[in-house]
């Protein structure tokens, strides 16, 4: 399997998926930054992180609000999907409404990069 590949020092991908995830509702709500989590990103998936961040920000300061989320880790699911690969599925409870956050990765160089994340929002 897959999780045998990662060295034994590597927390396992679901833990790691469930701390990522939590850092990157963070980054969207203004309270941490998107180079906290650069050593773990693709280039793509930091630069598409940073620039929503930046979007998310702006649309904060337009309405007036930026407040902590509470943020509490529901569930962290992996599946394994090609070789080298991770697909990852996150829930987590933001300040009492349940979402969910997306995130694949894939293993490079022997450790897992993660090379997209996305926050799943309900169309109501």
């Amino acid at each position: 399997m897959i999780a045998n590949q990662l060295s034994n020092t590597q927390k396992s991908p679901a833990k790691l998926f469930a701390e990522i995830s939590t850092a990157y509702i963070e980054i969207l709500a203004g309270v941490r930054r998107p180079e906290q989590l650069s050593r773990w990103l693709s280039d793509k998936a930091f630069y598409d992180v940073t620039q929503r961040s930046m979007r998310r920000a702006r649309q904060q300061a337009l309405a007036g609000t930026g407040t902590r989320p509470t943020i509490i880790l529901r569930q962290s699911k992996i599946f394994p999907t090609d070789k080298d690969a991770f697909q990852g599925v996150v829930l987590l409870d933001i300040s009492s409404v349940l979402r969910a956050v997306s995130v694949r990765a894939e293993i490079i160089n022997g450790r897992l990069r993660i090379i997209e994340i996305v926050l799943i929002s309900s169309s109501s």
